[in-house]
């Protein structure tokens, strides 16, 4: 097994997305100053590069992503041309279906504001459920998520299929590419964080024993006859072992976005009348008719011929030079939204943090996050992976979104009725969190129009108020109770938001400033009025991590930057756990792997033929056992280790 360790430490042959990173090493000790500071030099990483590895701004990667713009480009020329569906279908498991179904949204609001139907889907392992309450065992059935893609992908032409998976680890993901690469009408792009020759290489029990080190070197075998795209820059080790949430998800949305940004503005040069116009201001029917007369006396050879499956030589040629300086642009325009979220304001950002844990350690206390549009869904997004990161109630961080469900755009619409964590609108807040907050709760408003929004009113006048000042956070003395409230928004610079309607004293706990400026020459480049917001929801995206990660690291659910909460819910996790025991005890990983099972079985001694048992029944077994609930997690973590070990 690739996961195979030794004393010392992690072989070479551990994925690169499960190993420790030596910049946040000590994280369980820093301050929350240093904290960001060691978040920041490790998603610098994504950029800058990690060890000896191809990074995002390698050649190798910007040629990819160029080539793939470019055929993105011809099939929806196709759709505008010829009235074709051709589809782009992103699919992933956990913070990858997350970040596949943000970036669907985002795409069909750009078509439809151009009067194009959209044709981008999305996929996430075990529905729309898990886009809000995290369930790890869907991303370990592969049959599955054929079905679903054989679901989603009933009526399209051709079809641009993206499996997202950052360690090349989810069987959902690889059972989709697997059946992608045998359809003619499919074109499989992979994305991922790890090099192919260190994919997962554990049998997959339902898959005829296939590994997803075996189906992605199938497709990289395919990549060399033009017929599918792997995507894999290095980004490094994530700031918290495994979490692939931080730097995997960032890049995810860096990614697909740079695509199909390339991708929209190579299509504008050939359809100027689909140029950027809001809903209400777009070119007129007339227009748009006379425009697809004048694309049908354009050579096919403009157009992909024979499918998307085969990439043809001329566009690539052409387009796909054209698009490199767009895609390089752009990943250096990402580079600096990241930057801003940790540098613009890194003092407020810090006191941010550091409220939120000691709000979090409290009993019974919360973290709310409370946002209009994408912005609000990037707080539902950190919010739900809490349970799976670090072992968190689902009560502990919760995002809440104005419009709710019809502001997500999902595909199962409005699941507010499943349970309580479904109820994601402002109005469900002011109904079930805002008359039980107390003064242990945090609630911290994200995104540039949060000014004088109806439920910040309702949260001034729901109590008679006094208004207090403090140096490092706004705190709103309440009769009933003294409500936190702070702030996370991007702004031009040297201007301030205007006040908050109704509250004369309010003061930002952290605003990171990132400067929207004209930031390409619009000679290649015509996409900036979409371009700035996406950039805008990185850096959101950033500072929110930033803000979760580090409030878990103050409350103990994280030993040295491992993740100590883990829960064993799927095959992934239940190797991670082992990797984690290795990692911390110094110990061989088969008696690590008898420590593990020890523990799930509740025996002092191995059973005989209990390690010979599925994967899958010992997490069934995991699935059943309580947490441990502990007050000084390091000390109980030190004692299993030296005792079980």
């Amino acid at each position: 097994s690739t996961t195979t360790l030794y004393c010392r430490g992690v072989m070479d042959t551990l994925r690169i997305s499960e190993r420790s990173n030596k910049v946040t090493e000590n994280i369980d000790t820093a301050s929350p100053e240093d904290m960001l500071d060691m978040l920041k030099r490790s998603d610098d990483q994504m950029f800058e590069g990690w060890e000896d590895y191809p990074c995002v701004l390698s050649d190798c990667c910007v040629k990819t992503l160029a080539r793939v713009a470019d055929s993105a480009a011809d099939m929806l020329q196709d759709n505008i041309k010829n009235g074709s569906k051709n589809a782009f279908i992103f699919s992933g498991c956990g913070t990858s279906g997350r970040i596949a179904w943000l970036c669907t949204r985002t795409f069909n609001q750009w078509l439809t504001n151009r009067g194009i139907p959209p044709c981008f889907y999305y996929l996430i392992a075990g529905g729309d459920t898990t886009l809000i309450r995290s369930e790890e065992m869907p991303e370990d059935n592969p049959v599955q998520g054929v079905k679903d893609l054989q679901e989603i992908n009933r009526d399209n032409k051709y079809v641009m299929y993206f499996g997202i998976t950052c360690g090349l680890s989810a069987p959902y993901v690889a059972g989709q590419v697997d059946y992608a690469m045998k359809q003619e009408m499919i074109t499989p792009v992979v994305i991922g964080f790890n090099p192919v020759s260190l994919a997962r290489n554990v049998p997959i029990e339902t898959c005829e024993g296939k590994t997803c080190r075996e189906i992605f070197l199938c497709l990289e075998d395919e990549v060399k006859n033009n017929r599918g795209f792997i995507i894999n820059p290095i980004v490094g080790p994530e700031s918290i072992t495994g979490s692939t949430r931080m730097k995997g998800g960032s890049m995810t949305k860096i990614l697909l976005e740079t695509i199909f940004l390339t991708a929209l503005n190579q299509l504008i040069t050939r359809i100027p009348s689909i140029s950027a116009c809001p809903v209400g201001d777009r070119s007129t029917d007339g227009e748009i008719e006379n425009e697809k007369k004048r694309l049908k006396t354009l050579p096919n050879s403009v157009v992909t011929n024979g499918g998307p499956g085969v990439v043809q030589e001329a566009t690539t040629c052409q387009g796909a030079v054209r698009n490199e300086a767009t895609v390089r642009d752009l990943l250096d325009f990402y580079h600096r939204a990241t930057e801003a979220a940790y540098c613009s304001d890194s003092r407020s950002l810090a006191s941010v943090m550091r409220k939120a844990g000691e709000s979090l350690c409290k009993p019974d206390s919360h973290l709310y996050y409370i946002g209009q549009d994408s912005f609000g869904l990037i707080g539902l997004i950190d919010g739900s992976e809490m349970l799976s990161t670090f072992g968190a109630s689902l009560e502990d961080i919760r995002g809440f979104v104005e419009g709710g469900w019809s502001t997500c755009n999902n595909r199962s619409g409005d699941i507010s009725q499943r349970g309580h964590v479904f109820r994601i609108s402002t109005e469900h807040f002011e109904i079930d969190i805002l008359p039980n907050l107390t003064s242990s709760d945090l609630v911290i408003f994200l995104g540039p129009e949060i000014n004088s929004t109806h439920i910040l009113e309702r949260l001034a006048f729901s109590f008679y108020h006094v208004p207090v000042d403090h140096t490092d956070c706004c705190v709103l003395s309440l009769v009933k109770s003294s409500v936190q409230l702070a702030r996370i928004a991007f702004a031009e610079p040297h201007s301030k938001p205007p006040p908050l309607s109704k509250i004369s004293r309010w003061r930002y706990c952290a605003e990171c400033v990132l400067k929207p400026t004209r930031w390409m020459s619009e000679d290649h480049f015509t996409m900036t009025h979409e371009a700035e917001p996406l950039a805008v929801e990185l850096g959101t995206k950033v500072a929110i991590n930033a803000v979760s990660t580090g409030a878990n690291v103050m409350i103990g659910r994280v030993y040295g930057n491992a993740m100590i909460n883990v829960t064993v819910a799927n095959n992934k996790l239940f190797y991670r756990s082992i990797n984690i025991v290795a990692q911390l005890s110094k110990r061989p990983v088969d008696v690590c792997h008898a420590a593990l099972l020890s523990s799930i079985y509740s025996m002092d001694t191995a059973v005989d033929g209990i390690e010979e048992r599925p994967v899958s029944e010992h997490i069934l077994t995991a699935l059943k056992v309580k947490m441990v609930q502990w007050s000084t997690p390091h000390f109980y973590l030190d004692l299993f280790i030296s005792t079980s070990c």
